[in-house]
């Protein structure tokens, strides 16, 4: 599926040159207009959430509570939150509301300022708590955002939901063409980990290809993207997705907490997701989001 020649070529300075390269902010989220612009295209996101935002101890706290009841108050206004009181809380609900709401939602803070619907996962959060499936699109969803890299690339979302139905001939669908990472779990639960990650085979082989200084354990440069330099959170690696989910004839994935042995033992378990949520990335996006490794 992977060109390593259209890969390698043009990696040096791709940041400069890709849209979608954009330097992180420390203080606020990405503003309102330019994620307008980039919703014009779903299921194309903007990969930049920060791990220590999300992981954080209160930041988490206040999203499993909004989970629990309606997200919108009187009129579209977001009901109050702790995660309106700093820029982290603030970008942990603009990517929550991105995920959560379709193109066409969305809520504003009491100042005035908007957070966009982008996916629609959960288009009915305005009105009622999230049942347990939203709680997981929208976790699987959000997962998918975090970059511990400090980098902000475009990821192609793909999944079995009706939200990710799109035709992979049409640009500029075409241009994503190395198979990353599957996500899933449930955020708005309590735990120590809430979340699993796995690699598609094809990363593994294009990192390879690309860099001499990837980590031999992959483990280590997957949780970078989900953690960051966190010691500690709330995401479990569980190695190469072909052992820990099946596929449906259309390719779609339901993964488990456990390689190897969760499909066998889902039925006692219950620890199966068909919410589960893959990513494609353009080739030379590839080191700027797994920037554990280097240029050859």
């Amino acid at each position: 599926m992977l060109s390593i020649r259209s890969v390698a070529v043009g990696l040096v300075g791709a940041c400069v040159l890709t849209a979608g390269c954009l330097g992180p902010s420390d203080t606020a989220p990405v503003g309102s207009a330019e994620l307008r612009a980039r919703r014009e295209v779903v299921p194309i996101g903007l990969n930049g959430l920060k791990p220590g935002d999300f992981w954080n101890a209160t930041n988490r706290a206040a999203l499993r509570a909004l989970g629990g009841a309606a997200l919108v108050a009187a009129g579209d206004a977001v009901v109050a939150t702790p995660l309106l009181a700093t820029a982290g809380g603030r970008s942990v609900l603009d990517h929550l509301v991105r995920c959560a709401l379709p193109l066409d939602g969305v809520v504003y803070d009491p100042g005035g300022e908007a957070f966009y619907g982008e996916f629609g996962f959960a288009p009915e959060w305005t009105g009622r708590a999230l049942n347990t499936s939203e709680q997981r699109w929208v976790s699987a969803c959000m997962f998918q955002h975090l970059n511990g890299s400090g980098e902000h690339v475009d990821i192609l979302l793909d999944g079995r939901h009706p939200s990710l139905d799109f035709s992979r001939d049409e640009e500029p669908f075409a241009e994503f063409i190395v198979e990353d990472a599957t996500t899933y779990g449930n955020a708005f639960l309590s735990g120590a980990i809430v979340g699993f990650t796995c690699i598609n085979p094809d990363l593994a082989g294009a990192l390879s290809a690309l860099s001499l200084s990837c980590p031999l354990d992959l483990n280590l440069l997957v949780l970078e993207r989900s953690c960051g330099l966190l010691p500690t959170c709330g995401m479990a690696f569980v190695g190469v997705c072909d052992l820990a989910c099946t596929k449906d004839a259309a390719g779609d994935q339901t993964c488990h907490t456990l390689p190897l042995l969760g499909p066998l033992l889902s039925p006692l378990l219950g620890s199966a997701y068909p919410e589960t949520i893959r990513t494609e990335l353009r080739a030379s996006d590839v080191l700027p989001l797994y920037s554990g490794c280097g240029l050859l």
